[in-house]
């Protein structure tokens, strides 16, 4: 085990040497038991250099897609609130025509729906428009966008269809994303220190994102669209640390509860992990992604029951659900700028864990 976790560290030493990220937390788990948890190199570098700790707070970015957007979905599900089924112009009324009208709750989840993939709202709108006429605007804005495809007829990776789920969630229950779960996730599963919108006392403890012009981005989303909208959005916004995202993860893994909180039934868990979708190297579950021979954004993810999601800033998580083995490896990689690459160090360090299901296997 001291050679696995030395192999992890050299992983992530070596990708801060090759300046693609400035550090990273990694924590690796299975049931109640902590495999290995590092932490390398630093969480800033401008305007101060910063060491990263093993509490730092990390903008997941499109880790908010499965850690508070589907599971919450999936929640309204079970008490009837939501159905997969529904059409999405069932709740968003603007959302018909030009094929547009068999599009459904898990065509979304599944990134099946027909919707594009991505629009920068917060170019195209840009700052003339008051905040609070934002998210109207950006809901219609989406709502009239052409169809990329019939929905379920392909998949193609959509943050605007997740815009869409949290504005569906809100029109079904009545409450906000953050609130809800905050509420029926994150507090039943002691996630302290995950929230959307960090307040001013865990600012200090966050990796720093992208250096703006005007500015370093810290506790502050770095998706444009999310950041566009106050900060809250089905598609991006959430933070947390390695430790708190181990209970979330902990929980899949023993199908929806841990230590006596139920999350989710162990059904749901199993629908929502079902195969949805396919598309060349791609498929898709509900929210989540399962893996195919050299997908990028599953490496080392060693069994076809494997699920995981990447987020843009540079953080990944994935469960092998045969072993119940899960890894979750957060940098701020964008700090570095956008061209950082983060996959060699993902591939390396999924390799690095994959080999040690194997071993556990014989």
């Amino acid at each position: 085990m001291v050679h696995f976790r030395d192999s992890i560290e050299d992983a992530i030493e070596q990708a801060i040497a090759d300046g693609q990220i400035p550090g990273a937390v990694c924590l690796i788990g299975r049931g109640d038991e902590t495999l290995c948890h590092v932490t390398v190199g630093d969480r800033a570098v401008e305007p101060e250099r910063l060491p990263m700790e093993s509490h730092t707070i990390f903008d997941l970015a499109s880790l908010t897609k499965v850690v508070a957007t589907t599971t919450v979905v999936m929640q309204l599900v079970e008490r009837r609130v939501l159905s997969l089924e529904d059409t999405v112009r069932g709740w968003l009324p603007g959302f018909t025509g030009d094929g547009r009208d068999g599009a459904t709750v898990r065509h979304l989840l599944a990134h099946s729906s027909g919707v594009p993939g991505h629009v920068n709202y917060m170019q195209r709108l840009g700052a003339g428009i008051a905040a609070s006429e934002r998210r109207e605007r950006v809901l219609s804005e989406i709502c009239a966008l052409p169809p990329a495809y019939t929905p379920g007829s392909d998949v193609i990776y959509s943050c605007l269809g997740f815009i869409l789920l949290h504005a569906i969630i809100e029109a079904a229950s009545g409450r906000s994303l953050d609130t809800l779960a905050a509420e029926s996730v994150f507090k039943p599963l002691q996630m302290r220190d995950t929230c959307f919108r960090p307040q001013a006392e865990m600012i200090s403890r966050c990796a720093a994102t992208e250096q703006l012009p005007e500015q370093t981005l810290l506790g502050v989303v770095h998706d444009e669209n999310a950041r566009y909208l106050g900060g809250v959005s089905g598609n991006a916004g959430l933070f947390s640390t390695a430790g708190d995202l181990s209970r979330f993860m902990r929980m899949l893994a023993s199908g929806g509860e841990l230590e006596r909180a139920r999350i989710l039934r162990q059904e749901s868990v199993e629908e929502m992990f079902d195969e949805q979708a396919a598309s060349g190297n791609i498929r898709r579950c509900l929210g989540w992604r399962l893996p195919v021979t050299d997908d990028l954004h599953m490496h080392g993810a060693p069994t076809a029951e494997s699920i995981g999601h990447t987020g843009y800033t540079g953080t990944c998580v994935w469960l092998d659900r045969a072993s119940g083995v899960y890894l979750i490896l957060l940098t701020n990689r964008v700090h570095l700028g956008r061209s950082a690459e983060i996959d060699p160090v993902r591939r390396r360090v999924g390799e690095i864990v994959a080999s040690l299901i194997a071993e556990m296997r014989r």
